[in-house]
């Protein structure tokens, strides 16, 4: 890492990292690097160690069980929460793939120097587990929502979700990709949009689907929306007495690019 990201202060958007303490965020700074992340790159593959936690600023990551050619999103990252959990929980192994449903940044921490913070700094692990008990609803409402709901209100949660993570109207997705992440065929989720899009609800272009009534998006949701956006909340609002750090993100050179595709 060269001295000039050392000694550049940064802004911090990742919802996390902005609510730590001063002194903590400080003492993790020299060691967080800026990534751009492309669609489709993976951040961390299953069953491999993990080597660096990825703490999402912009852009989306969809964690997904399965294999590469058949699986299913059991959780979305994005500004709220940061990829490489096992670090925090002591464990080197990820079990599940963590591949970009949209293009964006992310603060890079690697593995052994998270761990040697954590270690010397035990509050700040207590910290980053407010997330992990969040993550885990998400992923526990996610098997729910995949058994019992049908295919229009699932997509709503999902749309929803990613609404909320990237703090954007509109969400940079194709229809194949949203068919993988939630495990159904490509024409259920063609004929979903076109009806939620008859509805005033959503607005498709080439690549994209821009939300347009949100109320109404939300009326269209299961509980399980409701459910891990309460999960969430509660790790922000358990935060709401510690300073929130931003000053501006300089850096020399050009942010590294994470370009391995799924």
């Amino acid at each position: 890492m060269s001295s000039d990201i050392q000694s550049s202060p940064i802004t911090v958007k990742n919802r996390i990292l902005a609510q730590l303490p001063p002194d903590d965020l400080l003492a993790l700074q020299p060691m967080l690097r800026p990534v751009d992340f492309r669609g489709r790159a993976v951040l961390q593959e299953a069953n491999r160690r993990v080597e660096y936690v990825h703490f999402i600023e912009q852009g989306l990551v969809s964690q997904v069980a399965g294999t590469r050619t058949d699986y299913v999103e059991t959780a979305m990252v994005g500004v709220f929460g940061y990829v490489g959990v096992p670090v925090v929980l002591g464990s080197p192994i990820a079990s599940q793939r963590s591949i970009a449903s949209m293009p964006g940044t992310a603060l890079r921490i690697s593995a052994a120097d998270l761990t040697a913070v954590l270690a010397d700094r035990p509050h700040i692990r207590e910290h980053l587990l407010r997330y992990v008990q969040a993550l885990i609803a998400q992923n526990t409402q996610s098997v729910l929502c995949a058994a019992r709901h049908e295919i229009n209100q699932r997509l709503a949660r999902w749309l929803l979700l990613a609404n909320d993570r990237i703090q954007s109207d509109i969400l940079h997705i194709t229809h194949e990709l949203l068919a993988a992440s939630l495990g159904v065929r490509r024409a259920s989720i063609t004929n979903a949009l076109l009806q939620f899009e008859a509805e005033g609800i959503v607005q498709k272009t080439r690549g994209a689907v821009r939300v347009v009534d949100r109320p109404g998006l939300e009326s269209r949701a299961c509980d399980c929306y409701s459910v891990v956006r309460d999960a969430y909340a509660w790790t922000q609002d358990a935060h709401d007495g510690h300073s929130h750090v931003g000053c501006s993100h300089g850096h020399g050179g050009q942010d590294d690019i994470i370009a391995g595709t799924a």
